[in-house]
């Protein structure tokens, strides 16, 4: 009779949570019979010198490509530079305009300043007019023959390029007094 009411006391909810808690034991050291075969194959590979598959070192380095990757990696450092820059900037003790002076206060020759200049500006140029060549593609144009494609692409890194060194130049502080101190 005690054994009734305990067994009556126990919601088919809880024997499906005790069984299923009791079934799903996770052990690391049994493989299925593919994931041994595939660690296997791994370890053959990497006993003969070869990478792991695909490797970048195995394709011809073509504009295609690389220029579609640039825009990924620009992309994300320009994402990745916002976001932390943002919250940096709301939580620390002083803002953009300080953070500037205080550069500025270091007295750092306009060369190495220009060529910061240009390594902040060419990916910001460069991710802009890469979009829209891919917003182009997106609406078929330009993608009837590789050789579009290529002339596109060498466009858009020169006028990157140009439009980079003409912000740096005009950034260019026009006299001493320009600099502040």
């Amino acid at each position: 009779m005690l054994m009734g009411k305990v067994l009556c006391r126990v919601t088919p909810r809880q024997l499906m949570t005790s069984r299923l808690i009791a079934t799903t034991m996770v052990r690391r050291d049994v493989k299925t019979p593919i994931q041994e075969w595939g660690w296997a194959y791994l370890q053959r590979q990497k006993a003969l010198g070869r990478p792991i598959a695909p490797h970048l070192t195995v394709y011809k380095p073509q504009l295609t490509w690389m220029v579609s990757g640039a825009h990924r990696v620009t992309g994300c450092a320009m994402a990745c530079v916002l976001l932390f820059g943002g919250v940096g900037f709301a939580l620390l003790p002083f803002n953009f305009t300080q953070f500037v002076d205080y550069i500025r206060s270091w007295h750092i020759p306009p060369v190495i300043t220009s060529a910061f200049k240009f390594v902040i500006a060419f990916p910001i140029i460069f991710h802009t007019l890469n979009g829209i060549r891919f917003i182009g593609f997106d609406l078929a144009k330009g993608v009837d023959n590789t050789a579009a494609i290529y002339r596109s692409g060498y466009l858009v890194l020169a006028l990157s390029f140009i439009i980079a060194v003409a912000v740096v130049i005009n950034a260019w502080p026009t006299n001493k007094h320009a600099v502040k101190h």
